[in-house]
């Protein structure tokens, strides 16, 4: 006899009105977003001056990696606990964990890291027991290199020479470059983001507060996407990145790169209105590309920033639209296509100028050599009008894109193959 199920009574729970408790992967998320919207406050400081950086670099869920204007890094690592569980002390797993990946970065990295910080949605203790992280702290940034009080103290930094092999020095220099930092609760950071920092900028001023929470949004959003992606040895392919050498996954590395001038853009363009996009067609003297990616990869590995480079995308569309357009309602298409030709000339002309006032050997320039570029073609616009044939200063920059994707430009050094073997040098 099979077995009679009793149809459950009306004011059952369902299980979409009752929270899980086994399944913490909402707890798992809501960490991750307390991860990103911190990021996102440090990158609005780093915009308004507040911390001396000029770019962060986001690891997979773990550290922000942050450039000063003198070229150290920040290894900044963000730590979430309930605020049940009480104060993190010294003997916690995510502190050891911290300080160990701390001091070997260090080691790897000799003098490239001038501070490292946890910061934590929790307080830290803060007594002068062997528990406090803060104690230690404070007693290594006196001067103090033995006999540390309490004793748990000096075993705890022993311990820490022995978990990862470098010499009492060296850990102790770390630890004296290291600072904790508490920030805003898991619950309220957003709140705080937008009104005490985000809502804050000059810029913002009047703004409506709704479109304050879109920006605020998309920041967020963007450090996530920075940080979704995972790099092997990230901090050692970008310290090769910035030393000049060329290598096959800057694409990647750029896109895990938040820097000053990206979020000035995202603040900047959200506030006053985004640019035009266009479809562009084809017709026989001036032919459309396909796609823009070969100028991404171009200028990605110049490390424009990819805010730069979506804009210079939209504008390289919108210049072939441009060009084609107006080739349907000239009568002398020869002509037509004879100032085109001049204007490419011109436009090919302060760009290489532009690289060669820029060109490094030990850093990249594709944000100045970009930014050069872009001053040049603004000036030929207002003040040298008819040799451009009144073409706008957008159209002319787009027109560098159309160039860069026809490898006419190049924003960095050329890799080993060539840039239109990507694939095979990838691969």
């Amino acid at each position: 006899m099979s077995e009679i199920i009793e149809p459950s009574s009306s004011f059952d729970a369902l299980p979409h009105e009752q929270l899980s408790t086994s399944d913490p992967g909402d707890e798992t998320q809501k960490r991750f977003r307390y991860q990103h919207t911190y990021t996102a406050l440090v990158a609005i400081q780093m915009y308004n001056g507040q911390l001396p950086y000029k770019e962060l670099f986001c690891e997979h869920h773990e550290d922000i990696l942050a450039i000063n204007e003198d070229g150290t890094y920040h290894g900044i690592q963000i730590k979430t606990r309930q605020l049940v569980d009480g104060a993190f002390e010294i003997n916690d797993a995510a502190i050891l964990g911290s300080l160990i990946r701390f001091i070997k970065l260090s080691n790897m990295y000799q003098n490239k890291f001038s501070k490292f910080v946890i910061v934590s949605n929790c307080p830290f203790r803060k007594d002068e027991s062997g528990k406090s992280l803060v104690n230690l702290l404070n007693q290594v940034k006196t001067g103090k290199t033995e006999g540390f009080n309490p004793r748990d103290l000096q075993k705890y930094v022993e311990n820490l020479v022995d978990k990862t092999g470098a010499p009492m020095n060296e850990v102790l220099g770390v630890l004296a470059i290291t600072e904790v930092q508490e920030g805003p609760g898991m619950d309220d950071i957003d709140a705080k983001v937008i009104n005490d920092h985000l809502g804050k900028l000059t810029i913002c001023h009047s703004v409506a507060i709704e479109r304050i929470r879109m920006i605020h949004r998309l920041l967020v959003e963007k450090i996530y996407g920075a940080s979704s992606k995972r790099t092997n040895n990230a901090v050692k392919d970008y310290c090769a990145l910035i030393g000049g050498s060329t290598i096959v996954n800057a694409e990647e590395i750029n896109t895990k790169r938040i820097t000053k001038h990206a979020v000035g853009l995202l603040i900047e363009t959200n506030i006053k209105g985004g640019i035009f996009l266009s479809t562009p067609s084809a017709v026989d003297g001036i032919t459309s590309s396909e796609s823009g990616q070969l100028m991404r990869y171009k200028m990605s590995c110049g490390l424009v920033d990819i805010e730069d480079i979506d804009v210079m995308d939209d504008l390289r569309a919108a210049a072939e639209d441009y060009f084609i357009r107006n080739s349907y309602r000239v009568e002398n298409k020869a002509q037509f296509l004879n100032q085109y030709n001049q204007i490419r000339s011109i436009v090919t002309n302060q760009s290489v100028e532009a690289r060669s006032r820029c060109r490094k050997t030990d850093t990249p320039y594709g944000t100045e050599m970009l930014q050069n570029i872009e001053d040049r073609l603004e000036s030929i616009s207002m003040n040298r009008k008819e040799d451009v044939f009144h073409t706008p200063y957008e159209i002319l920059k787009g027109l560098v894109g159309i160039l860069t994707n026809e490898c006419k430009i190049a924003f960095s050094k050329e890799p080993i193959g060539g840039w239109k073997n990507r694939d095979q040098i990838i691969n």
